[in-house]
């Protein structure tokens, strides 16, 4: 069932320019292509229908994340899990494997957990 993960980026001075860079480099992704969009209140929406596409978004974030120059954190957010990753934390792979463990869990619904 495909969920929706918002992507906020701070700090709020380049984060304009920072979303639209975010978003075109997700969208180089095959299987977030067509999911990722820009709401309203400035934040991305990805939609995410399956354990390896959120495995494949937090990758991509870690990926945008170590090509950046600025102190940037980006901020997911889905009902009843959010978690941050910035710049330094990019680029330890313990903490991105973290991540996208606990992003998998918190999106991968009870009965389906081994």
């Amino acid at each position: 069932m495909p969920e929706t993960i918002t992507l906020s980026v701070r700090p709020d001075v380049p984060s304009a320019d920072a979303r639209r860079s975010l978003a075109s480099w997700l969208r180089a992704e095959d299987r977030l292509r067509d999911g990722v969009t820009t709401t309203p209140s400035d934040v991305l929406g990805v939609v995410v229908d399956d354990a390896g596409a959120v495995m494949v978004l937090v990758q991509a974030i870690a990926g945008w994340l170590t090509h950046r120059r600025e102190d940037v954190t980006v901020q997911l957010d889905h009902p009843g899990w959010s978690a941050e990753v910035d710049v330094r934390g990019a680029r330890d792979m313990a903490q991105v494997t973290a991540l996208i463990e606990a992003a998998v869990r918190a999106l991968t619904p009870q009965e389906q957990r081994p």
